[in-house]
């Protein structure tokens, strides 16, 4: 006979992990079913996979946006008081390094920040305190809808009208972050540091509608920091998986959703690919990327002809990630200096728009690039991820998945590209050579794709965040306040709002399903 729950929630990324967290402090009996044998999605953590006694975080690091969202900063499920939740916030956040080494540091202290920007130009100095005083204002406003339900683009649009700081905030919605970037900063440097940040959300920054990136960035950046979770990034999934399982929820690993079950038009439960059928009384909650849910998974005669041409129309996120774990002998040292050996985030980046806009147009035509990798060296401030005096580190780059001749060329170029990503990398330190590396692991956009079907063609935020897949539109209108066009089926994750990283976005889910439920959710988290 099937297993029965109320709720099940197929999918154990963080957002679904919340939503079940929350279903489960409810009272509600609740079920978790993930097809990786270690929870986690995007945000998830290995322990040897770039050497033994070595812990490589496999997608995301910093939780900044997570840190505003109640579930964080109200420890609403006591993953910090409790389930041994633990963060460090380094003083020195990004440096944005240029190839005369040269660099502009982000302090989480406004006033070093601008020390930083006016070796280049004062002019730009004076005018990021003030965008920051502008977005730092409109913060709370910010984050105060990224972690409940979203109200429909128009009604939102509308609203923001109504005052001068909402109106510059519909600004900064519907133009580009290159374009905001020069409305405020006039040297190369400032504006290509801007237009790094902003295209940290995998969109070109000349792309409208990635302005309102910038404006996230820089306050979190001062105001919360870009935080790392003690002993992995995963250590927030974990976190939520022991909160769930200590409030009667279960959780089963190595178990991958084929199909969902559905009879006259409601989700029954769901169809493990070992055929093991499993019931849900009330509902079932996918985690899963919209794309994945077509007939294949619904049943084509629970699927529209509208439903399915929206789904096919969607689009990716415009460049995906090349991603390296290593274990070192020792921490890289950077010519560039202390302040950049000591920074959290380093990133390299050309000295004018010109040459930075270059990258981004590679990407369009399918062609790998190398010369700007995003780095972290995670065991100076946390020593539990490597074995006692020893390092690792992050090393990151955008790159296409489409490669010109196709996506499946990456098993082919691979290491190559990896290998080249490293000696530039090696360019700007002191102490890399072979001798330091104890070993590393490197994972593709193709790689990423076949570790986890949700990210399909490497889209580890499952669909881009163009405008029109913004807000109210994410991932379409009939799906954007998480209810499917199934009866008791419902989405969450990086296809809804607020979209993708680690911002904690089935808080949000989570409160639908309540109502639905006719569950109070303020008695819940009171």
């Amino acid at each position: 006979m099937a297993q029965k729950y109320e709720v099940i929630v197929a999918g154990a990324g963080h957002n679904g992990l919340i939503v079940a967290a929350y279903l489960a402090k409810a009272g509600v009996k609740v079920l978790v079913v993930e097809g990786q044998d270690i929870i986690g999605g995007g945000v998830m953590s290995k322990e040897g996979l770039a050497a033994p006694g070595f812990v490589t975080d496999m997608a995301s690091v910093c939780h900044g946006f997570i840190q505003p969202n109640p579930v964080i900063k109200n420890d609403e499920l006591e993953l910090k008081s409790k389930y041994g939740l633990e963060y460090i916030t380094p003083e020195k956040q990004v440096a944005v390094v240029f190839p005369d080494d040269r660099s502009i540091i982000f302090h989480r202290d406004v006033d070093k920040t601008c020390q930083s920007i006016a070796q280049f130009s004062e002019k730009d100095a004076d005018a990021y305190r003030k965008f920051y005083d502008l977005a730092s204002k409109q913060l709370d406003m910010l984050t105060a809808g990224l972690y409940s339900p979203t109200p429909r683009f128009g009604a939102f649009s509308a609203a923001l009208e109504g005052t001068r700081e909402g109106r510059d905030l519909l600004h900064a919605m519907l133009i580009s972050g290159d374009d905001i970037a020069k409305e405020w900063f006039e040297d190369d440097h400032t504006l290509v540091a801007c237009n790094r940040f902003v295209s940290e959300n995998m969109m070109d920054p000349r792309v409208d509608g990635s302005a309102l990136n910038l404006f996230l960035f820089i306050p979190v950046c001062h105001k919360y920091g870009w935080p790392l979770a003690v002993g992995g990034s995963g250590e927030l999934s974990q976190s939520l998986g022991r909160c769930i399982i200590d409030h009667g929820g279960e959780i089963r690993t190595s178990s991958w959703v084929k199909k969902f079950k559905i009879e006259a038009g409601e989700c029954k439960g769901v169809i493990l690919e070992s055929g093991e059928e499993i019931l849900a009384t009330k509902a079932v909650v996918t985690n899963l990327s919209i794309k994945q849910l077509d007939e294949r998974m619904l049943g084509a005669e629970n699927v529209t002809e509208h439903y399915s041409t929206r789904v096919k129309n969607l689009r990716f996120q415009e460049y995906q990630a090349m991603l390296q774990g290593y274990a070192l002998n020792e921490a890289p040292s950077y010519k560039a200096g202390k302040d950049v050996d000591e920074s959290f985030l380093v990133e390299f980046a050309p000295d004018t728009l010109l040459d930075f806009n270059k990258e981004f147009d590679a990407y369009s035509y399918g062609q790998p690039w190398t010369k700007s990798p995003l780095c972290m060296t995670l065991t100076r401030w946390d020593p539990t991820r490597a074995p006692a005096g020893k390092h690792t580190l992050y090393l990151y780059h955008y790159e296409p998945y489409n490669l010109a001749g196709g996506g499946q060329r990456w098993d082919e170029i691979k290491e190559q590209v990896a290998d080249e990503i490293l000696n530039n990398y090696r360019k700007r330190t002191t102490n890399m050579g072979p001798e330091n590396i104890i070993g590393r692991w490197v994972s593709s956009p193709l790689d990423k794709e076949r570790r986890n079907p949700a990210w399909i063609q490497g889209n580890f935020n499952h669909i881009g965040s163009q405008l029109i897949q913004q807000y109210g539109n994410r991932p379409f209108p009939e799906v954007q306040d998480y209810r499917m066009p199934v009866d008791k089926m419902y989405l969450c994750g990086p296809s809804t709002y607020p979209g993708p990283g680690v911002i904690g976005g089935g808080r949000a889910a989570v409160q639908v399903v309540m109502e639905d439920l006719g569950i109070d959710f303020d008695d819940v988290v009171g």
